[in-house]
Order: C-alpha cells, then structure tokens, then sequence
C-alpha cells in the first residue's frame, strides 16, 4: 500500500519504492504533493494552485511553469512503482486532484478519522482512548515543518498541533483516573518532544513518575524542566510546579530501618570540584534554616545577589547573556570553597551563601569571582554588580532595609 506521511517530515513509500528524497529537495515538488494530497476531498483550481506554489512571485506564464512541475510529479510517482502513475495526479476541467488508483494510507488523514470516531464515543471509554491514543503515535513531529511557515500550512499546523496535545490531554487524564501510570509516561515523553514547553505534560510526568515509585526521576526531570524554563524564559518554575516538587520531595521518603543504608543514600555519589550548586527550591530551604541557625548561635551567613547586566555600549542578546552566565556559574564553581552554596535566581542573576565571620571577608571573597569573571571573559558584553547582605533571622524580616 502506498504510505503517505506528512507528521514530521514528509514521506511516499510504496514498499521498497522511496521517493522522499527525490520530493524533499524541491520545496515546490514537496508543496505541491503535500497540498494536493491534503485536500484530496476537492479539485484544485490552477490558479490556487499557482498562488500556492508561488505566493509572492509573479512569474512569466505560470500555466506552462506549473505543467513543469506536473511533469516531474507524474515522474515521481511512476518511480513508486505503480500502475498508470499518470492518473494519480488527475486533471479535469481546469483543476487538479490527488486520485491514486489504489488505497492509500495517509496519516494525517488516519489521524482525522480517528480523532473524530474518539468524539462519538463515551467521555470515559476506553475505546475512546485506544483511538486517542493510536492518534497519538502516529503523530511523529508537527505538521510538514519545512513549509511551516507557508500561509497555507499555519493554519493546520496549529489545528494539529492543538489535536495531538488534546489527545495527550485526555489520554493521560483517563489513565491517570484508573491507575494506569505507566501508560502515562510515553505518551507525555512524546508530548514534551514535540512541544517541550507545555508545562501540563511535565507536571503529568512528574506525576507519573511518583505514582510508579520513581521519585529519583521525578526530582531529576523537576530539575530539567527548571534549566529548560530559565534558559528559555528566564523565568522560575510556576507555583504549581514547585508545590508539586514539594509532594515529590514527600513522597521520596521511604520506611528503612538501616541508617547505613540511609547515609549512602544521602552521600553525593562523586563529590564535584568547586563548591555546591543547587535549584532554588532547595537553596530556599537551607537559607530557612540557615537564618534559624543565625538567632540561635550568633553565626554570620552573608548572602549574595551577583547581576549581570548590559554595558552601556550595546544591548546584549539572549545568546551572549546565556554564555555569560554559564560562564559566571563556572567562575562561582571554582572560586567558592566546598562549603559554601549558590543557586540561580533569575536569567541574569545568582545567589551565593557564604558562612564567613565578616562583611570584609565576604566581600573579598565575591571581588574575587568578580575579578576572576572579567579577566577570563575581556570581550563579554555584560557588567557584573553584586549586594552583599547577612542572612536575617525570620523575626527581623520587617526590618530589612529599603534599599538591598
């Protein structure tokens, strides 16, 4: 059967016959086959189809440009291997069709017919969720990406796009409701592959992960998705997200009568040279206690916020600022002793923890990271500032001052 896909990249097979590559080396052949065959229920005009093939261009007699075009299809087609390759490319007064002589299978139409027998059937029934299911593995990237930006494909890329996380959607929510959790993970490994800032198939893989006993993943994959939304956004993880680290954090805890056992569990597995980073999440923590620990004893923890900003000279862009800051995070790494601990707080700014027994010697400590940044990095666009500030007790937070 001649198999037809256009979710990911686009495909005509008929067996052992390929002409996928043939096709893809011409956006006008590819666009062509992936419009006809998209609106195979209809006879295209020539002029639509001109106006497709050649949106902003005017050319010199584009009826004998378009049978060029025709020409190298039919030909295409005839090395599928087919019988009377000419009729699959029909033409009939005046426009033209995609008829192949034969059934033909096609996934974006098998993914319609089966997101739309999934809407006749139960809320709740299972062979509702075979169906979304089934559509969901047929869908192996968005819809013709190399022509995502035709005017004709907008359209259908976001309707598709919109079906498949909606499948994802109700799939995961059903299998969620009867227990089955494992079910939940590839269909939401999958959601995140094709649309990796969709925060649902994140907090649902999470989810997952806990309800299968898989907490280690959880944490870990909670860790990805904060890196993933800073460097992107620059923004911290929703308060959704964070709660939902907070239950992982819960969950993880498990009955063990063996401290030993315990103790190797807490262990880092290879202790990393430099000092300890951290997500924020944590790093909130351990200033909580850190500042109970300050009423208590006396204990001087100064914490730190380090800026990098643009120079006055020029703005800089999102690529130099996400170097500059790795760059700062390795700086910070091999400056800091072991002990101490820092964490990113926004997609331009630090925060370090620094036990120490005076302001001056936390002060020198961050002029040295300061200075170390700016003689490894000379040609950075960006300006490194910094606040210095002891860490306060909980029953002092009114009193902080205005202007730290």
């Amino acid at each position: 059967m001649l198999e037809i896909r256009m979710f990911g990249e686009f495909s005509i097979k008929n067996g052992d016959f390929d002409i996928s590559g043939t096709i893809n080396r011409s956006k006008r052949l590819r666009t062509l086959f992936a419009y006809l065959i998209t609106n195979n229920h209809r006879e295209v005009s020539q002029n639509e189809l001109i106006d497709v093939l050649w949106p902003d261009e005017n050319i010199e007699n584009p009826s004998n440009t378009l049978k060029t075009i025709l020409h190298r299809a039919r030909t295409a087609v005839a090395a599928l291997g087919v019988d009377n390759p000419h009729s699959y490319i029909s033409y009939r007064r005046g426009a033209y069709a995609w008829s192949p002589g034969e059934p033909c299978f096609v996934d974006i139409h098998e993914f319609d017919k089966l997101c739309a027998t999934s809407e006749k059937s139960g809320k709740d029934s299972s062979h509702r969720i075979d169906n979304l299911v089934k559509a969901a593995e047929l869908y192996r990237g968005d819809y013709l990406p190399k022509n995502s930006l035709d005017h004709w494909v907008v359209p259908l890329f976001g309707h598709y796009r919109t079906k498949f996380s909606s499948a994802v959607h109700d799939a995961t929510t059903y299998f969620a409701a009867v227990g089955r959790n494992e079910d939940i993970i590839p269909l939401c490994q999958k959601g995140i592959a094709i649309d990796p800032y969709e925060e649902y198939f994140h907090q649902t893989l999470i989810l997952a992960y806990v309800a299968t006993g898989r907490q280690q993943q959880a944490m870990e994959h909670y860790d990805y998705v904060t890196a993933l939304f800073f460097n992107k956004f620059g923004v911290n993880p929703s308060p959704q997200l964070t709660a939902l680290y907070r239950e992982v954090v819960k969950s993880s805890q498990k009955t063990e009568a063996n401290l030993r056992v315990i103790i190797q569990d807490l262990r880092e597995e290879q202790a990393e040279a430099g000092c300890f980073y951290c997500e924020y999440e944590p790093f909130r923590t351990i200033y909580q206690l850190e500042a109970r620990a300050a009423a208590r004893s006396g204990q001087v923890v100064y914490i730190c916020l380090i800026t990098l900003t643009s120079s006055q000279e020029e703005q800089t862009n999102n690529k130099a600022f996400a170097k500059a800051m790795a760059k700062l995070k390795e700086t910070i790494t091999l400056t800091l002793r072991h002990g101490d601990l820092f964490t990113r707080y926004s997609v331009n700014q630090y925060l370090v923890m620094l036990p120490t027994t005076s302001f001056e010697s936390s002060d020198r400590v961050i002029k040295r990271i300061a200075d170390t940044f700016r003689r490894e990095n000379p040609r950075s666009p960006v300006v490194l500032s910094y606040m210095l500030h002891p860490v306060v007790p909980p029953e002092l937070d009114d009193h902080l001052p205005e202007d730290i």
